[in-house]
This record gives C-alpha cells, structure tokens and sequence, in this order.
C-alpha cells in the first residue's frame, strides 16, 4: 500500500489556493493605499490642535514655527505640506491608489474668531466619495 496524495488532490489544493489568493490581494492593495492616506488627516488634525491653543493664546493664527508645528514634509513619502498660516494643504506627493500626484491634496482653513476648521480637498481629494478621499472618509464632515 502506498501513501501520500493523488494527483487530483494535490490539484484541488492548488486551485483553492488560487481562489484565495485572487480574493486576497486586491484587499491587499486598497488597505495599503489607506494607510497611505491616513497619513495627512492626522498631520492635519496635529496642525489645527497647535493652530488653536496658538490662537487661543494669542488672538493671531500662527506660522508653523510660531505655533511648534514641525514639517514632516521632509520625511514624508507621500504628501508635501504647505503652511498658509490660516490654512494647511497636504497635496500627494507619489501616486498611489486613487491619489494622483500633485493633483489631490486635503486641505484645513482655520478660522480664528469661531475657532472652527474647515475641511476640503482639491481633485479627486476634494470629496469623501472620490477616487483619493474614500481613503480618508473621516476628514470631510
């Protein structure tokens, strides 16, 4: 008597594998292009933190070295941030995903006397159900 696998039970164990891994790998790739994504909300959400106690503080918005914001444009992989006192634009910096370089970007304008920020994006950044935002659903309101 002889043991091990037929021929026919090794190749269904192949196909199965298959199958799984057809299923698995585009999941793969949309978690990674959210995770990516996920970067700016939070630096953005870090900048209206410091952009409100600076104001609160001193009735003026701030510049990030007023407020001790530090840049992590220089090690970023992904966004390049821009400071516009009142604003903050996190524009992508290499393509991913549904983000575009240089065409998307999330965007915070601060507005001192309500203390309140606004969210926007430009491109496919600019709305919750775009192609770049629907990574980031929980910046927009």
């Amino acid at each position: 008597m002889q043991k091990g696998f037929t021929l026919i039970e090794l190749m269904v164990v192949i196909v199965i594998i298959g199958i799984l891994s057809a299923l698995a790998i585009p999941k793969m790739f949309g978690v990674s292009a959210k995770a990516k994504a996920a970067e700016a909300p939070g630096v953005i959400a870090n900048w209206e933190t410091l952009q409100s106690a600076y104001a609160q503080e001193t009735g003026t918005a701030g510049a990030y070295a007023s407020i001790g914001f530090q840049n992590p444009g220089a090690t970023s992989k992904w966004f390049t941030y821009t400071d516009g006192t009142t604003s903050i634009t996190a524009t992508v910096g290499k393509t991913f995903g549904g983000c575009t370089i240089t065409a998307d970007a999330f965007v915070s304008t601060y507005t001192i006397g309500t203390d309140t920020f606004a969210h926007t994006g430009t491109g496919a950044a600019s709305a919750k159900t775009g192609t770049c935002g629907i990574y980031a659903i929980n910046f927009y309101p």
